[in-house]
């Protein structure tokens, strides 16, 4: 058997290492050759060349290996999002570069940083000094591809990319972090969101917001108990963030807790005392107590309370219209508040004997009628087209005769004419 001495064994291997040293070089000089050209040629030769010298074990852990790959790389990224951009038809240039962005693939991009990444590692000493562009460089095409895959909506590429350009930063970035927070809640990606949203919790980012979307994110993902854990400890931490109360608020409405949400609303008007909405919601909740109904719709025994809760009810629409004289559901609502108490007095008139009780009654119930009668002609002039608005309407016209009106807008309910053709003013 013919013997190989150990000195020829030593031979192949120098021989080996050397070859694949020369695959280095040759990738480079590839790399020259396409920086000078623009030779699409060149930039295939390259990558052939690094990615052998990437693959081999003599040559993969040199730094000078994985920082030509990185540049051989970048060069792919940025000769493909050039043709990308050169090939949209828009005209305008900053949507001409969005749908390169949008079109390239980040593949390459994204080889390149973990060439740059390794490259710092074994560079202990810093002997390349491009390296830190590089990772700076990857970082700016990262983030930049994900702005532009967000606002096509492409959330799961852009969330991709904004974890890249967060990863690659040296110094974490508070934007995106944002970024990949937001991103992940878009993109239905909860656990993802979660976590992004508690690391700007720990580090105070956006102080009650960001509990507010932590929160929101737990209840995404169906987990209330997690959610509400997160309210609590957004409450204790900023007590008087109006927003951490809107979202407390929300949840007791939501809960049906009728006492803890008066309570939060209470608290949030006196922060925000001309927002119309506010009152609309707390007049809302008011109603609701003061005119019960179980699960399927049937009204329940008024409370004891009931005057109460219909003035306080009535204060709060009426507050609501002050501040905003379109609102239509405000409008709505207090037409419907005067209106279920004219309906709920009428029935109780009914079983009185007495005649001069029974007349009275029946006086009461016409005033909360014509209490009713102009807040909801308002409602539906501002709400032309309202069913509920016109067939409570109805039953009022009808109950005081006012036979023209009826007419008119019964024409409107059948659709014969509209609202302005049946009142003209």
């Amino acid at each position: 058997m013919k013997r190989i001495s150990l000195l020829a064994v030593a031979s192949l291997f120098v021989l080996n290492a050397n070859a694949q040293s020369a695959k280095v070089v040759t990738a480079y000089r590839y790399l020259q050759d396409f920086n000078s050209s623009k030779d699409a040629e060149s930039l295939t030769k390259a990558k052939e060349a690094i990615d052998l010298a990437s693959e081999h074990p003599d040559t993969k852990d040199n730094a000078k290996t994985q920082v030509y790959r990185a540049n051989i790389y970048m060069a792919i990224f940025e000769n493909n999002l050039r043709i990308a951009t050169e090939k949209s038809t828009e005209t305008d240039p900053n949507k001409k570069q969005a749908v390169g962005y949008q079109t390239v693939s980040g593949a390459e991009l994204t080889t390149a940083y973990q060439a740059y990444a390794k490259a710092k590692t074994i560079d202990a000493k810093g002997n390349y000094t491009g390296v830190a562009n590089g990772i700076a460089k990857s970082a700016a095409y990262f983030s930049n591809k994900g702005s532009y895959d967000y606002n096509a909506k492409k959330f799961a590429d852009a969330l991709n990319s904004f974890e890249m350009a967060y990863t690659v930063g040296e110094m974490k970035d508070t934007n995106l972090l944002y970024n990949c927070a937001v991103t992940a809640e878009r993109s239905a990606n909860f656990d993802k969101a979660k976590t992004y949203y508690q690391k700007m919790v720990d580090i105070k980012q956006g102080r009650g917001n960001t509990y507010s979307s932590l929160m929101n994110a737990y209840l995404m993902a169906k987990d209330t108990t997690g959610g509400m854990d997160v309210l609590k400890k957004g409450r204790a931490a900023y007590p008087n963030d109006i927003n951490l109360l809107i979202s407390e608020t929300n949840y007791y409405l939501k809960t049906n807790q009728s006492v803890a949400t008066l309570s939060n609303l209470t608290q949030t008007i006196a922060t925000k005392p001309t927002d119309a909405n506010l009152y609309l919601v707390r007049g809302n909740i008011y109603d609701n107590l003061a005119n019960p109904k179980d699960d399927t719709g049937k009204e329940l025994e008024k409370p004891k309370d009931y005057e109460e809760k219909f003035k306080n009810a009535e204060a709060d629409y009426k507050k609501a219209i002050e501040l905003k004289p379109d609102y239509f559901d405000a409008l709505y609502n207090l037409g419907a508040l005067y209106n279920n108490q004219g309906v709920a007095v009428s029935k109780m008139a009914d079983k009185i004997t007495d005649q001069k009780k029974y007349e009275a009654e029946l006086k009461r119930a016409g005033d909360a009628f014509n209490n009713a009668l102009p807040v909801l002609e308002k409602a539906l002039e501002v709400n032309q087209t309202d069913k509920n608005t016109m067939y409570a309407l109805k039953q009022i016209y009808s109950r005081t005769q006012q036979l023209d009106k009826l007419k008119a807008l019964n024409t409107v309910i059948n659709g014969s004419a509209t609202y302005k053709e049946a009142f003209k003013k």
